[in-house]
Order: structure tokens, then C-alpha cells, then sequence
């Protein structure tokens, strides 16, 4: 591999854009310092905020010749408690409280405004409120009041969320709010829609078909944040076109002691079904107020990275922490030290072999497993890609390029984590938006290279021009032949590049 495409960072960063990043300036500086996809929260600011600093977003990238996606991420149906009576109700371990749809009727109610609380719960389950600092337990229902008793105690505060660990909720995954910002993001052209409080693989269907009705294509990523999200995770991943662990409310939902063991689950399966997958919460929440982050905090970032995580991302850091940009460029520098970890530990080769569970693991020379993909996919695409991954590792190959129209091929070449870059040329501005989330991608627009068979060498041309490839260079090139006829991707080539050239 050359100096160019070895120093090449493969962990993609996802940056939330607030009141501290929104301006011109800083959100260029979040794209030197290496901000791949920006994120905008809507729990948060008006659609003309969002409007703003997605137009001016996409006015810079452009200017710097660079491509940045942009998420928007959907509040979903938080459940919260309502207005407590005077400020607050103090909560002791074995008190008894009832809990009612609508407005306390005195001191010892508890107003939570979600409709189907009665129907939903049973006696015996759990409710958490407060991001789990407060416990109760079901004891008995009445028409629409829950009894319940306190597990553990403190004082609870109005507009404090509140989770259900232990029971199936029929609340809709969008409420009337999530509809109405996500046909003003399908108006806007976002790259990706995240979906909130996730339960089953019909939540990310039904979204799908909305999008579809506003006349998008956005893909969706799906947040697994519910205990329920992981007894569906299969479905959930096969149905999403992403992945986001995010840890916040899993944490509550599964308590925070399992939240690695999940983490590292949830990227598993994600990769196992070719998904991109994104890790959230917390990964340097310190620096929303220290110039530094914890010990702890630079373990996380490398583990969700070793892990196999194609994105990590920032939220209040970059949105309205005190330092924002030093928390991009430290995500940057500890993703980059991790990747260069993984060049060593996860190589794909060509001895993929399959376990017990169908699935396909990949063997380096350190015994260290990791899964790659899906032993029952026989496509050309899948075959094509699986070759050009393997290909690239025997040929101790610099990089690796796909032309695609559709992004589709250099996703699954991805997806088997090969140790060089991946070069993704299209003539299409949204599917490069869309992979720059993907790890050890790297989107090159090209609106020439589709008229003719001359297209390989002008690929080749183009990248030596960029100094991402550099003559004497080995390289992977995967294509449709014949590329005038626009054929799905059926070729792959290995390609050295002479001082002709």
C-alpha cells in the first residue's frame, strides 16, 4: 500500500449540528477536521434552523470539492412525565404511587402522557423514568390508573423521560410531529432518516412507504434503543438500510452493564446483513465541557472501532459543547489510531469458511475472527465483491475502485472490512452523499466515466490526478461490462499501473 491511500482514515465521523457548529465557519472546520456526515437532531430547532445549515452546509462542501451526507434524525414518541405538582415529587424505595394518562389529580399522582399506559403495561413490569435513576414496579391496574411501587428513589421532575423495559408499547414508531419533519426533509433531499424508538422491522417498512408517498428514496437508519429492538434485531437490520447502537436509552432499556455486550452484538449482525453501522451517546461527552476527554472515553472510541463500527458520532460535543471542533479533530486522531489497530487484526482472506449459525467469519494470522457476510448470497454483485476484497489482500493490492451508479457494490465490498481504501466513482451526487458513511469509503464524482469501455483507464487518470492512487500502484477495479451498456457490476480486474499510464 502507498504513503497516499495508507494514511487514508476509514472510520467515518457523524457530527451534530447545534447552536455551537452552525455557523459557516465552524461547520468548515468540522469538514477539514474530517466530519463526514452531519446530523440534525429534529428534538430540536425549527425547519428553518435545519434549512439554514443545510443549505449552507451543502454551499461548502461544495466549494471544498468535498461530499458530506446529511442525517436527519426524528424525535420518535418519547414518553415523558407531565407537570408535577410543585416542581417535583419526592420518590422513597416501597412507596406506593399511581401513575395516570392526563394531569395529576394531587401530590401522590404521577402524570405520564402516553394514552395506552393502562392497556400496554402488566403487573409485574418494570417502569424507569428519568433515564433510569428512578425504578418503580407495576402492582396492580384500576381502569386508567397503575399502581405501582417505588424501587428506587429520588426526585422526580417534570418532562422526565420514561421507559418500558418489560412491555410491548402500541405506540406508533412517527408521531403527527416525525411526519411533518420528514416531508420537509424529503423537500430538503436528506442523504439519511433516522428512526427513533425502533421495535420491529414494520416500523422501518411502514417509514419506507411514507417516504416513498412524499416522493423520496431516502434510506433509513434504524436506532436500536429498545429492548425490544434486539429481540427483533435480524428483521430489523435485514429491513433498514443502517444501523445506530444508540447506547442512551439501550442502556435504560437493558440496563447500562450489558451495553458493550449489545454494542458488539448489534455491529455483528448489522455486518452480517451488510449494513453500515453507526455507534452513539456519550463517546466524548466530557469535552462538552473539558478540552480533554477520559481515559474511559478514548477506550470507547477504540473499542466501537475494533468492534467494527463504520461511524461514530458526536452529538451535544458537537452541538453545543464548549469545544466542538477539538472534539471532531480528537474523534478524528482516536479513530485513526484504532483503524490503523484493525489493518492489523481484521484482514479479509481468501479462507472465509462459515459457522454453525450460516455465518461467514474471515481468519487472520492472529486467529482473530470477525463476521463478513452472508454464505446463502450467491448473487454476481455479492460474488464480484466478496472476489475483490480477496483479490486485493493476495495481491497486496493499494486500493480498490468501483464504478457504480448505484453505490451498491462498494457497499458490499465494504462490508468484508478489506485493508485498502475503496475508490467509489458515480456520475451520481446522492449515492456519494449516502457512502460517505461507509467505512473505508471514499466517494469521487465522475460525470464522464459512462460513455465508453475507455472508462477504466479514465478512472485511473482521474485518481492518479487527485494523488489518491500513484503509478506503480497495484489496484482492484470492479465495473459493468461493458460499461457502455450500463450492466449491473459482473467485472473485477486486477490493474497495475504503469509509468505510461
Amino acid at each position: 500500500m502507498n504513503v497516499a491511500t495508507s494514511n487514508l482514515p476509514k472510520t467515518k465521523i457523524v457530527c451534530t449540528i447545534g447552536p455551537a457548529s452552525e455557523s459557516s465557519e465552524m461547520m468548515g472546520s468540522f469538514i477539514d477536521a474530517g466530519m463526514n456526515i452531519a446530523r440534525m437532531n429534529f428534538s430540536h430547532g425549527s425547519h428553518e434552523d435545519h434549512q439554514r445549515r443545510i443549505t449552507s452546509l451543502r454551499d461548502i462542501a461544495r466549494q471544498k470539492g468535498t461530499t458530506v451526507g446529511i442525517l436527519q434524525d426524528l424525535q420518535g414518541p418519547k414518553i415523558r412525565t407531565g407537570q408535577m405538582k410543585n416542581g417535583g415529587m419526592p420518590l422513597t424505595a416501597s412507596q406506593k404511587v399511581v401513575l395516570r394518562f392526563g394531569t395529576a389529580q394531587n401530590e401522590t399522582e404521577i402524570p405520564i402522557d402516553y394514552a395506552n399506559l393502562a392497556s400496554d403495561v402488566d403487573v409485574g413490569a418494570r417502569i424507569l423514568l428519568d433515564d433510569g435513576l428512578l425504578a418503580m414496579r407495576v402492582t396492580e391496574k384500576h381502569g386508567q390508573d397503575v399502581y405501582a411501587e417505588v424501587i428506587y428513589g429520588g426526585l422526580l421532575k417534570s418532562r422526565k423521560g420514561v421507559n418500558f423495559p418489560d412491555s410491548h408499547l402500541s405506540i406508533p414508531a412517527t408521531t403527527e410531529k416525525d411526519i411533518k419533519d420528514l416531508f420537509f426533509g424529503v423537500s430538503q433531499n436528506v442523504d439519511y432518516v433516522a428512526l427513533s424508538f425502533v421495535q420491529q422491522a414494520e416500523d422501518i417498512l411502514k417509514l419506507k412507504e411514507t417516504i416513498r408517498g412524499f416522493g423520496g428514496n431516502a434510506p433509513i437508519v434504524a436506532k436500536i434503543e429498545m429492548k425490544r429492538a434486539l429481540d427483533n434485531l435480524d428483521a430489523i437490520c435485514d429491513a433498514a438500510d443502517a444501523i445506530m447502537v444508540a447506547r442512551g436509552d439501550l442502556g435504560v432499556e437493558c440496563g447500562f452493564a450489558n451495553v458493550s455486550s449489545y454494542q458488539k452484538r448489534i455491529i455483528a449482525t448489522a455486518r452480517k446483513f451488510g449494513k453500515p453501522v453507526i455507534v452513539a451517546t456519550q463517546m466524548l461527552d466530557s469535552m462538552q465541557e473539558n478540552r480533554t476527554p477520559t481515559k474511559a472515553e478514548v477506550l470507547d472510541v477504540a473499542n466501537a472501532v475494533l468492534d467494527g463500527a463504520d461511524a461514530t458520532m458526536l452529538s451535544g460535543e458537537s452541538a453545543s459543547g464548549k469545544y466542538p471542533l477539538l472534539a471532531v479533530q480528537t474523534m478524528r486522531d482516536l479513530t485513526a489510531r484504532a483503524d490503523a489497530r484493525v489493518d492489523v487484526r481484521v484482514d479479509v482472506r481468501v479462507d472465509v469458511r462459515s459457522d454453525s449459525r450460516g455465518d461467514v467469519r474471515a481468519q487472520n494470522s492472529n486467529n482473530c475472527h470477525c463476521i463478513v457476510s452472508r454464505t446463502n448470497d450467491t448473487s454476481t454483485r455479492e460474488v464480484t465483491a466478496r472476489s475483490a476484497a480477496e483479490m486485493a489482500l493476495t495481491a497486496k493490492a493499494s486500493a480498490i475502485v468501483c464504478l457504480s451508479l448505484s453505490g451498491e457494490t462498494a457497499l458490499l465490498i465494504a462490508s468484508y472490512r478489506p485493508h485498502v481504501p475503496i475508490f467509489a466513482l458515480g456520475p451520481r451526487p446522492e449515492v456519494a452523499r449516502r457512502l460517505a458513511l461507509v467505512r473505508g469509503v471514499y466517494p469521487v464524482l465522475s460525470t464522464e466515466l459512462y460513455s465508453s469501455d475507455k472508462a477504466l483507464l479514465g478512472s485511473v487518470s482521474m485518481l492518479l490526478e487527485q494523488k489518491l492512487i500513484q503509478k506503480g500502484d497495484t489496484i482492484v477495479i470492479t465495473a459493468g461490462a461493458p460499461l457502455s451498456a450500463m450492466r449491473p457490476t459482473n467485472m473485477v480486474k486486477l490493474h497495475h499501473i504503469t509509468s505510461e499510464e
